[in-house]
């Protein structure tokens, strides 16, 4: 059945009259006439009881004068949501740091897939480096980056939650016994921290005068494998908190004095045309900042 027999079914059923359907339709009577004796060819079955004056439907006609409305409108909804561009559904990648700070962005992400089901998202796990260079590349659509860092390449968007650093090591260590950690407590400690150099610049200052004299050992990108480091009871992960691996036996964790913090930020690439599911997304989060 085509949806076009389909509209010249439902002319007929609407002017009871084949004569006046087609001046309707604005086609000629004997072709009008042609098509319904068509389709019910096609389906094997009679539609209309035909009168002298009008026609009326049987009971198979009833059934499909229905159905056919409802695949008429659904055809018309799809056609309305295709060429308005109103249509969500795909793939939308991002790439994120680790922090437990960026909750309000899943939030926004579950909210979406509650309410839009064709939709999927892609995460990519990276340091803020490498993130960039996916966005810049295209390869990713958003991505969530951390820390001070020159931001005037990419559209962007801070985040209100900011990312506290801690020292996160063995419980049995004396740190443990402090409720705060100094540049001071820390320096006679192997310590791991992040691999990425603005990071590293932003501790330059806290350490001061005993930057020369801080030991590290090992940098990381991410921070899980670095706790598991930590959780060998000798050296000190410097870290958000909340990233290490509470499972792991004997870890704790204490806040820096001075007290260092990072932002989260959103960014994604300059004039690039973004998909009705990344619009999507970008207006929920500027929403909840707004609100």
């Amino acid at each position: 059945m085509e949806l076009r027999v389909l509209r010249y079914f439902l002319a007929v059923c609407q002017e009871k009259n084949i004569s006046k359907a087609a001046e309707s339709l604005h086609i000629a009577q004997p072709s009008l006439s042609k098509q319904i004796k068509d389709l019910e060819e096609e389906l094997g079955v009679t539609l209309f009881t035909r009168g002298h004056r009008q026609i009326s439907l049987t009971e198979e006609g009833y059934f499909l004068r229905d159905r056919a409305q409802e695949m008429i409108d659904m055809e018309e909804q799809t056609t309305q949501a295709l060429t308005s561009s109103k249509l969500i559904t795909g793939n939308l990648n991002i790439g994120t740091g680790q922090s437990f700070e960026i909750k309000s962005i899943t939030k926004i992400i579950d909210q979406i897939i509650q309410t839009t089901p064709q939709v999927h998202f892609s995460f990519y796990d990276g340091n803020a480096d490498d993130i960039e260079a996916k966005v810049n590349d295209g390869s990713l659509d958003f991505g969530i980056i951390m820390g001070d860092r020159p931001i005037e390449d990419f559209e962007s968007l801070i985040l209100p939650e900011r990312n506290q650093f801690y020292a996160i090591f063995s419980e049995k260590l004396p740190l443990a016994q402090k409720d705060k950690v100094t540049p001071t407590d820390l320096i006679e400690y192997p310590i791991i921290t992040s691999g990425q150099s603005l990071v590293n610049d932003k501790f330059r200052n806290w350490w001061g005068n005993l930057y020369d004299k801080v030991h590290t050992v090992a940098t990381s990108n991410l921070a899980y494998t670095a706790s598991l480091l930590a959780g060998e009871g000798h050296s000190v992960q410097i870290s958000y908190n909340n990233l290490y691996d509470k499972k792991l036996e004997g870890l704790t964790a204490r806040p820096l004095s001075p007290k260092i913090t990072d932002p989260n930020i959103v960014i994604w690439k300059k004039n690039r045309k973004l998909s009705n599911l990344g619009n999507l997304f970008l207006e929920k989060l500027r929403d909840s900042l707004n609100n």
